[in-house]
């Protein structure tokens, strides 16, 4: 740990150094965690990322390198920038604690006569995956195409389907976009895959108002696919209640939906309205304030950030401080149904930044719970 931070420390007092001289900017955060009820004060958990960028020719090339409490945690390189008429991107990932590559993943970008291609290449460890595409429109029709080699469309973006190298088709998928008849847009997509060959054509239209109550809306679509299921309709309701200014109501049908020839017999089915959570939202002169309650534990991490509690208060404000940095503050408070102390409090957080110049700033936060003061966390974030 203390070599660590004798490293970091070591290499942003360098590039402060060598910033003066070269076209060089960057970051350098770092934080750290004490628990106040240890009977030795030790610290919980330790962040340090150290970002400089290097700028030449329009291009920008960057390196992030990271520390925590286990030593030197994070490397990567990148360089983004212009080559002609190509728009090119490259990141280079390792792992420091075992000295091994994680991957490099680089994309490229187009535009000729109005279509844009792009193209991606992903190598790791253990395989290689490829992507290409384009997108184009005439009038009122848009279409698209995206062929992947090796490779499947993940959570994050491009990844290797099978351990290897090969050049090997995966995927293709076509999209489209355009008007018919009385429905403003109707958006396609249609797939083939070395796996199953035909994966479907879908047809998607959304905003479909029910005759005379314009605030019930459906999303329907249409699949078109092999097997026992042939052709499916999915009918999806939706409410439109309007804006309001500071009250936010989180509504949603009680319904039944996934039609299809093969469940005629039960009509998508509306039984009513669920109301499971409000918010309350006001700010003045500089200061807001945020009311928000979830009446389902399943939502309680969408309303209040925290599935834990159903409630949360919350208090924030933004301002100049001195010499030209900014101020901030949050509270947050969190209740608790099943807590026995006063008006259900179970947690309250607290965190502050304060700029003590145009590039540097210092942070500080706190929490507090039913178990006592259990987190004091400070920082700071230098820029240049």
């Amino acid at each position: 740990m203390k070599k660590a931070l004798v490293l970091t420390l070591a290499f942003a007092l360098g590039l402060g150094i060598v910033a003066f001289a070269a076209p060089l900017s960057g970051e350098w955060c770092a934080d750290i965690t004490i628990d106040p009820q240890a009977q030795t004060q030790t610290f919980t958990a330790f962040t340090s990322t150290i970002t400089v960028d290097y700028t030449v020719g329009g291009w920008v090339f960057e390196s992030v390198t990271g520390f925590s409490l286990t030593g030197w945690t994070e490397q990567a390189f990148s360089a983004v920038g212009v080559l002609g008429a190509f728009t090119i991107g490259s990141d280079l990932v390792f792992a420091p604690s075992t000295a091994l590559f994680t991957s490099w993943d680089s994309t490229g970008s187009v535009s000729i006569a109005g279509v844009a291609f792009n193209g991606e290449f992903l190598l790791t460890a253990t395989g290689s995956a490829w992507l290409f595409g384009a997108t184009g429109g005439a009038g009122d029709l848009s279409l698209g195409a995206t062929v992947y080699f090796n490779g499947i469309a993940g959570t994050y973006g491009l990844e290797v389907q099978t351990d290897g190298y090969c050049f090997c088709f995966s995927s293709v998928d076509f999209t489209a976009s355009f008007p018919f008849t009385c429905i403003d847009l109707v958006e396609v997509s249609l797939g083939f895959s070395a796996a199953t060959g035909f994966d479907g054509v879908t047809f998607s239209v959304s905003g479909i108002e029910l005759p005379g109550i314009s605030w019930i809306t459906f999303d329907a679509d249409l699949t078109f696919d092999i097997g026992d299921t042939g052709k499916e309709l999915t009918l999806t309701p939706n409410l439109v209640l309007g804006d309001y200014s500071c009250i936010t109501l989180y509504v949603a049908f009680i319904n039944q939906d996934g039609l299809s020839c093969q469940s005629a017999s039960q009509p998508l089915q509306i039984t009513g309205i669920e109301v499971y959570g409000i918010g309350l939202t006001y700010s003045w002169n500089g200061v807001s304030f945020s009311s928000y309650s979830s009446f389902d534990v399943a939502y309680n991490e969408d309303i209040t950030g925290n599935e834990d509690y159903w409630e949360v208060f919350s208090i924030t404000s933004a301002a100049d401080s001195c010499c030209g940095g900014g101020f901030s503050f949050a509270l947050d408070t969190y209740f608790d149904c099943d807590s026995s102390v006063l008006f259900d409090w179970a947690e309250t957080d607290a965190s502050i930044s304060y700029g003590l110049g145009s590039n540097f700033t210092i942070t500080t936060g706190l929490n507090v719970t039913d178990l006592g003061f259990t987190e004091w966390s400070i920082g700071f974030c230098v820029t240049w």
